[in-house]
């Protein structure tokens, strides 16, 4: 995995790095020591341009929070899942079952905003579901519909389900969605 590595003390950030980068984990930070932040003379030089799996914040469980550690929250607005790691034990708790897990509130919030989107369009309680996947910055979205719709609504409610993932994530580089008419009883069945 890419690891965005975000501490407000260098041990901290040694210890971490070094047990992320034993497990075969490619690792980047924010910064480069001689400032806060590696974007602020060039966008292009911030990790979160590119692709990241996932943001490693170290800190001890009693340290406070600092400003080195503000690439946390740029993270989350990229929708990067964010981590905290105990570096005086960073290898306590799995780095796959902590990303599945940030992963998973992710797509969480996109499904959130896309019911929340589409039910605002459908006013009178329409039954539809909606499932929601990431792949880098690339959303997919599902929507299986309860009822039969005409083409022109149909492609309303993929305008409105693209409108909320595009109002929760606006750096989402790639939107797909795909609405289904005909298998909602299926998936429903499936979730029983």
């Amino acid at each position: 995995m890419k690891i965005l590595l975000v501490a407000d003390h260098p041990d901290d950030a040694r210890a971490v790095e070094a047990a992320l980068t034993g497990d075969g984990h490619s690792v980047t930070s924010c910064n480069d020591g001689s400032g806060p932040c590696r974007g602020v003379n060039n966008f292009d030089d911030c990790p979160l341009e590119s692709s990241v799996d996932l943001a490693v914040v170290a800190r001890s469980p009693h340290g406070r929070r600092g400003i080195e550690e503000m690439g946390s929250v740029c993270a989350a607005r990229h929708r990067v899942g964010v981590v905290e790691i105990d570096p005086s034990v960073p290898d306590d708790r799995s780095i796959y079952d902590l990303a599945d897990a940030a992963e998973h509130e992710i797509c969480v919030g996109y499904g959130h905003a896309v019911t929340a989107a589409v039910r605002e369009y459908l006013r009178d309680e329409q039954p539809f579901d909606v499932q929601v996947s990431r792949h880098d910055r690339d959303v997919v979205v599902r929507l299986t519909l309860g009822f039969d719709a005409a083409a022109p609504m149909v492609s309303a409610i993929a305008d409105r389900a693209r409108a909320g993932v595009r109002h929760h994530d606006r750096f989402a580089q790639v939107i797909d969605v795909a609405v289904d008419q005909h298998g909602f009883a299926a998936v429903h069945a499936k979730a029983s």
